[in-house]
């Protein structure tokens, strides 16, 4: 199994104005988000203080996240990187 670091950003064009709309909007978002962590489709995840961005770490193979980041869009969009454990770094270093 792989893990990603993927990279999040809401688009700034689909933020409400009002600002009940904008909590509304965000307070969906923050329950999806706990559905995700609790199915174990994220097992992590964090915002940027005082910015529309952040993070989520994902356990799986590229299809999962793929899958999982589809679901967001337009509002979200991400950049996705396959990360290595320590454990991986060694190993491949010991193999060069």
């Amino acid at each position: 199994m792989a893990r990603y670091l993927l990279l999040w950003e809401l688009d700034n064009t689909r933020i409400p104005e009002d600002l009940e709309k904008r909590k509304a909007m965000h307070q969906g978002f923050q329950e999806i988000v706990r559905q995700q962590m609790k199915a174990g489709e994220i097992s992590q995840w964090g915002a940027c203080a005082g910015e529309a961005r952040g993070f989520c770490i994902v356990d799986g193979s590229a299809e999962d996240v793929h899958k999982l980041t589809g679901r967001w869009i337009p509002w979200v969009s991400f950049q996705a990187r396959e990360v290595l454990s320590i454990e991986q770094v060694i190993n491949a270093t010991a193999a060069m």
